[in-house]
């Protein structure tokens, strides 16, 4: 007869407790009963501290040069899934830089923490522009740069914030925020450092920024040792499906996740709109600003959403080039190969390959790669999400079911887009440690 030491029993213990509850069916939703099941049980227990570590990696891409910021927590005790470490990487929400995973606006812990504390190895993917490396405190913190003077800072070389003398703003007032709209926009001048960098700033520079990052947290040597899932939170998911092609996952967790850009023209044209790979975005850097933040969180009281916002300010509350491949804005990601074609910075070798695999090159990112085939995909939402809603997942499936090796979705009642409350990131938490357990994503 297997013996347990007393300290392992009483985390098994915990653990069944913490199960008793029963996983969503396919296409089914956890109702408002089970989560406060899982509310009020003890949950997924505690089980080891950690270790925080911020990387930041130099690399260049279409001439210009870029530093990559990774943050991985690592636990003392690691979590195994059948004899491997189990890591999980979270590519980062729409304007965030890591941030959102380690704390919420409310002052708690965020749901890289929360895993961490669980023996899950954590990796951020932060995306390049998105860390502020003049923040005295080290953390990346946008606090000390006023909203309406943001822009992306591409490396750690740079020598002082950009001023109003790099970029051109444009406000386009009555225009209320949404999911994928602001009514603030920013512009770099033609000729500037910032216009090249952000001219540079492709699909192809995010995900070779991401491959870096993975190749520092997750060395060659230990891959075959770690259990690998991504996490695409928000527009994340844009990026960690195609990533798979430069670092392949062992499979995909969802909660609140975009899709490729195929995906996302394929739901807009279920919804009649067929004008989204016209659109133009290249070069603009769109405010997420307080009506933004206001969209998202609409159930607070006027108190507690100031409150909220004051800590939301340390983010650096604005997208740029992630649109256009997340949207399949093939006009923009033209439109942008063709920029860098003719400009005098595009290195000799890049352009060995021709004008047209250039082109081509910088459309791929839209479309879901061939690596993803023997993968599992698990789509969690909350049945309010805002941004990315059950209609749109259940069309996001009928895109991609094809691609993957399996692909189930599941909604949780009430919930709304971000993990913002503690509450909601034990709910999460609990529901993907259960599904890693019952071996959906092992082949």
């Amino acid at each position: 007869m297997r013996r347990y030491s007393p300290l392992l029993f009483l985390i098994l213990l915990l653990s069944a407790q913490a199960f008793a509850w029963d996983l969503p069916l396919d296409k089914a939703t956890l109702s408002k009963e089970a989560v406060r099941e899982i509310i009020d049980s003890p949950g997924a227990p505690e089980t080891s501290r950690f270790k925080r570590d911020v990387a930041f990696i130099d690399f260049t891409s279409h001439g210009q040069q870029f530093t990559q910021v990774v943050v991985t927590l690592t636990p003392d005790v690691p979590r195994l899934h059948h004899g491997k470490k189990l890591v999980v990487v979270g590519g980062e929400p729409g304007s965030e830089w890591a941030g959102d995973f380690l704390a919420t606006p409310d002052g708690g812990e965020g749901p890289g923490i929360w895993l961490a504390k669980r023996g899950v190895t954590f990796v951020a993917l932060t995306r390049v522009g998105r860390w502020n490396f003049f923040a005295k405190d080290g953390s990346g913190s946008w606090a000390d740069i006023p909203l309406d003077q943001r822009m992306p800072i591409f490396n750690r070389a740079q020598t002082a914030p950009w001023t109003p003398a790099d970029f051109d703003s444009k406000v386009t007032l009555q225009k209320e925020a949404t999911s994928g709209d602001s009514s603030v926009y920013r512009m770099p001048k033609t000729g500037t450092v910032l216009y090249r960098q952000m001219l540079a700033t492709t699909p192809i520079t995010y995900l070779k920024g991401y491959q870096l990052a993975l190749e520092k947290a997750i060395p060659a040597n230990q891959r075959e040792r770690a259990f690998v899932l991504f996490w695409g939170m928000s527009t994340g998911g844009a990026f960690l499906y195609p990533l798979a092609k430069q670092y392949k996952p062992d499979g995909y967790l969802g909660w609140g996740t975009s899709s490729t850009g195929l995906a996302y023209v394929y739901r807009k044209a279920k919804q009649g709109d067929f004008s989204t790979p016209y659109t133009q975005t290249a070069l603009r850097l769109r405010e997420r600003g307080f009506d933004d933040f206001g969209y998202y969180t609409k159930e607070l009281d006027d108190a507690t959403r100031q409150k909220w916002w004051q800590a939301a300010l340390r983010e650096p509350r604005f997208k740029s080039g992630e649109d256009a491949p997340m949207q399949f804005n093939v006009a923009s990601l033209t439109e942008v190969a063709l920029r860098l074609w003719l400009s005098d910075f595009l290195p000799a070798e890049e352009r060995k390959v021709g004008l047209a695999q250039f082109i081509r090159n910088m459309i791929e990112p839209s479309f879901p790669p061939a690596e993803l085939k023997d993968l599992a995909v698990l789509d969690l939402n909350g049945t309010k999400d805002e941004a990315i809603g059950p209609k749109i997942v259940d069309a996001h499936r009928e895109a991609m079911e094809s691609y993957v090796r399996q692909y189930r979705v599941g909604r949780v009642e009430n919930f709304q887009h971000y993990l913002y409350r503690q509450e909601s990131i034990k709910v999460v938490g609990n529901l993907w440690l259960r599904f890693i357990e019952s071996g959906y994503f092992d082949r």
